[in-house]
């Protein structure tokens, strides 16, 4: 783990972050922490279980960084609660699995400021400590590959998803008559155009809305109207309008 240790002049007092909590719900990984910490980064140290003494330790006196095993078994409520009660303490996730993406995804969304891996030891942790405790984040590569595959990937998905279609609004008045069973006679007499303009028009509605007879595209267009209707509900998410 390639992270820079503060300076500290030959003082280890002038380094330390002060007070820090360890969050495991493992006593004996809980309670062997903590004497390393003390013993190796003159540290004062607490000690949470559960969310109970998690929430007693955050109200008695804030610490400066959270240490959250990931191994816990429940990391995630752990996780959830840390940062609504203390969203201005620093989390850092300790012995991150690098292949539970779901993990390391609930971390990133919750912002963790560090992770520590499986393979790293207690003194990149000290460094760690440290590092987040003056205000500084550290994401190793292997967590920063696996964050910016899942962005490429939502990214990728929100390109590919389907979009409605943009009709005109003589298109759509097309689609009506084409809804009511018209001829293209009808549909001609009725707007006033000619019969091969509404075939052009009825062509261009078969592409774009994917189908392939004129029934198809009546039906796809009642949908359409569906959609729309419900996205302009109150509460309801907006989208592009298919009329242009």
């Amino acid at each position: 783990m390639d992270v820079t240790a503060p300076v500290t002049n030959g003082d280890s007092r002038a380094a330390a972050p002060g007070k820090v909590l360890i969050v495991d719900d493992c006593t004996l990984y809980r309670e062997a922490l903590a004497s390393a910490l003390i013993s190796n980064g003159k540290l004062s140290v607490r000690t949470a279980w559960d969310v109970p003494s998690l929430i007693g330790a955050l109200e008695s006196a804030a610490p400066r960084v959270i240490l959250l095993n990931m191994a816990a078994s429940k990391v995630r409520t752990f996780l959830r609660a840390a940062r609504n009660l203390s969203p201005e303490v620093p989390v850092v996730a300790v012995a991150t699995p690098e292949d539970d993406q779901d993990t390391i995804f609930a971390c990133a969304e919750a912002g963790v400021a560090a992770y520590h891996m499986k393979v790293d030891s207690l003194a990149d942790l000290l460094v760690l400590i440290h590092v987040v405790a003056d205000g500084n984040t550290w994401c190793p590569p292997q967590i920063a590959a696996t964050l910016l595959r899942r962005v490429s990937a939502v990214a990728g998905s929100r390109r590919s998803a389907p979009r409605d279609p943009v009709l005109t609004s003589r298109e759509i008045q097309v689609l009506h008559m084409l809804e009511l069973g018209r001829s293209n006679q009808e549909i001609a007499l009725e707007l006033s155009i000619a019969v091969h303009t509404v075939k052009n028009h009825v062509h261009n509605l078969l592409t774009k809305l994917g189908v392939n007879t004129r029934a198809e595209a009546a039906a796809a267009f009642h949908k359409l109207r569906g959609d729309q209707d419900d996205r302009r509900r109150p509460g309801s998410r907006s989208s592009q309008s298919w009329l242009r």
